[in-house]
């Protein structure tokens, strides 16, 4: 009984203190040409789904299949540009901070961090 009781309250923690996507996000997305782009990403979590938007200067496109997992955060975000360029979002969320990864295609994973608007 005591077990049952320590386990409840340890994941009752965990769930008090887990880390929440929902919010307005800023960080500078790196791009192919070595430069970085101000990037504004509005997420909403429910449960383990993730759903929102990427908008830079010009644009604003819908993330498509978002998970969370824990602190673990995946979504993608199709651009139109060109003959349309597929992203891929990997990421931690954190209290004030999402440590993301972005990659295209087989391009080498791209770091960068978006904070808490």
């Amino acid at each position: 009984m005591i077990q049952r009781l320590l386990l409840f309250a340890l994941a009752s923690v965990t769930l008090i203190f887990a880390s929440d996507a929902t919010g307005t996000w800023q960080g500078e997305l790196p791009g192919p040409d070595g430069n970085s782009y101000p990037m504004t990403f509005k997420l909403k979590a429910d449960g383990a789904k993730l759903s929102g938007t990427m908008g830079g200067d010009q644009f604003e496109q819908p993330i498509t299949e978002g998970e969370i997992k824990g602190d673990d955060i995946t979504f993608n975000v199709h651009l139109e540009f060109n003959n349309g360029i597929d992203l891929k979002f990997t990421g931690k969320i954190g209290a004030d901070k999402i440590d993301l990864t972005v990659q295209v295609a087989d391009s080498k994973p791209a770091p960068f961090v978006v904070k808490k608007a």
